[in-house]
C-alpha cells in the first residue's frame, strides 16, 4: 500500500492536519491515530456529541481515506475495523518534507530566508538547533541538506 499525497491539497490558511484534509477528515483522523483500530460506528459515535453528521457521511469519508490509502480496512464479523497506514508523526513528516521540497525546488531563497526570519522572530533556539545542523552537516563533508 502506497501513501501518496498527491491526493491530498495543502491549505496554508488552516490550522494543523486541516492544511492537508478536509475538515471531517482531519477529525476522523484524530480519532483514528488516537484509537489505533476503530469501526465507523466508534467514529460516528465520538464525532455525533460535536456535530450534527449522518453515519453514512462518516462512512463515506472513511472510505474516501481507504482510497487514499491512509487508512486500511479488514473485515471484522459484521463490520469493517479501520487503522491508519501510517502513523500521525510519519504522515507530519512526510507532508513537512513534500511542501518543503516543493518550496525549496521552486522558491528556495525566498523560503530560506522565511524560514530563517521567521526563527529569529519567534523561536531563537530553533534557530540555534538550525546553525547546529549545519555545522555538523559542514563538519561531516556531506555539504548542508537540513532543509
Amino acid at each position: 500500500m502506497f501513501l501518496s499525497l498527491k491526493t491530498l491539497d495543502f491549505k496554508p490558511h488552516k490550522t494543523g492536519l486541516k492544511k492537508v484534509f478536509g475538515d471531517l477528515e482531519a477529525d476522523i483522523m484524530k480519532i483514528v491515530w488516537k484509537s489505533k483500530e476503530v469501526r465507523v460506528r466508534d467514529v460516528f459515535e465520538d464525532l455525533r456529541l460535536e456535530k450534527n453528521l449522518a453515519y453514512t457521511t462518516v462512512m463515506t469519508i472513511m472510505n474516501r481515506l481507504v482510497e487514499k490509502n491512509i487508512l486500511k480496512k479488514e473485515a471484522s464479523g459484521n463490520a469493517f475495523v479501520y487503522s491508519p497506514t501510517i502513523s500521525e508523526s510519519e504522515f507530519t513528516t512526510l507532508v513537512v518534507s513534500e511542501v518543503l521540497e516543493g518550496l525549496l525546488e521552486d522558491f528556495a531563497d525566498p523560503a530560506l530566508s522565511h524560514i530563517i526570519e521567521r526563527l529569529s522572530a519567534k523561536d531563537s533556539q530553533k534557530l540555534k538547533k538550525l546553525e547546529q545542523l549545519i555545522q555538523e552537516r559542514r563538519t561531516m563533508g556531506e555539504g548542508v541538506n537540513v532543509l
